[in-house]
């Protein structure tokens, strides 16, 4: 359960994102977006690139492009790099978040692939992070962010602030060009779960949430879980994002 740890300015900024991504509706605010999530986790370049369930490759092309080199971008699509990406194919295969050199070192690279690393390479993109966020059923494109990071100390911070965020963008991205929807027949909620998601909201771990409502950190858990269920997500950063996106919260 993704439990984020942050100074309280760190903190305001991510929910201000959240914000942001509630209210996007065209792809310039998406980029702003990532301008304000750039201040919370510095990279040098970002790209969300747009998936089809099934496919199994993952084509860069679809994608809204904020930094990356454009011929970069263009060489990728032209050669179809995404067969023989490490990064790629990682990210198609897992929702966690995880670093380059993960993706890297996890498989026996071929000889294309260790040629496609140099190019990258080449190209400026030498370290970084990304992270997918799985399509919902009835849904069939997944969204995965890739942020190039060389430079600086990508952490388990830089990870954890990618899975809780990939969720927003994904609804975000999803409403570009359509009218929002709310469902009409929403899941019922008990009084603590709405009280677990509100906290939930508001960035509270899963023992201060037990601690505001005088409950133990096993029964907010248990909440969350019935929350999960009922709003058919996997986890707290996308239970947060569907609430927003059918103002629950």
């Amino acid at each position: 359960m993704l439990e984020l740890n942050l100074e309280n300015n760190d903190l305001k900024k991510l929910m201000g994102i959240m914000h942001d991504c509630l209210y996007a509706r065209s792809h310039e605010d998406i980029l702003r977006i990532i301008d304000s999530l750039n201040e919370v986790i510095p990279f040098n370049s970002a790209i969300l690139c747009r998936k089809d369930r099934e496919s199994v490759v993952l084509n860069i092309d679809e994608s809204i492009n904020h930094s990356y080199p454009l011929k970069w971008v263009q060489s990728y699509s032209e050669n179809n790099f995404g067969q023989v990406d490490p990064v790629a194919l990682m990210s198609t295969q897992t929702v966690e978040p995880f670093k380059w050199e993960t993706a890297y070192h996890d498989v026996e690279l071929t000889s294309e692939m260790k040629e496609f690393i140099g190019l990258a390479e080449d190209y400026g993109m030498k370290a970084g992070i990304s992270c997918s966020r799985n399509a919902s059923i009835g849904e069939n494109v997944d969204t995965i962010m890739s942020l190039e990071t060389a430079g600086y100390k990508a952490g388990k911070e830089y990870l954890d602030i990618a899975a809780y965020i990939v969720p927003h963008l994904h609804e975000a991205i999803g409403r570009l060009g359509k009218t929002e929807q709310i469902p009409k027949d929403l899941p019922n909620f008990t009084l603590r779960e709405r009280e677990t998601l509100k906290w939930s909201y508001e960035g509270k771990t899963a023992w201060e949430i037990g601690v505001i409502l005088s409950i133990s950190e096993r029964t907010v858990k248990f909440h969350l879980n019935n929350i999960y269920q009922k709003l058919n997500v996997a986890n707290r950063s996308q239970a947060v994002a569907k609430a927003i996106r059918y103002k629950i919260v």
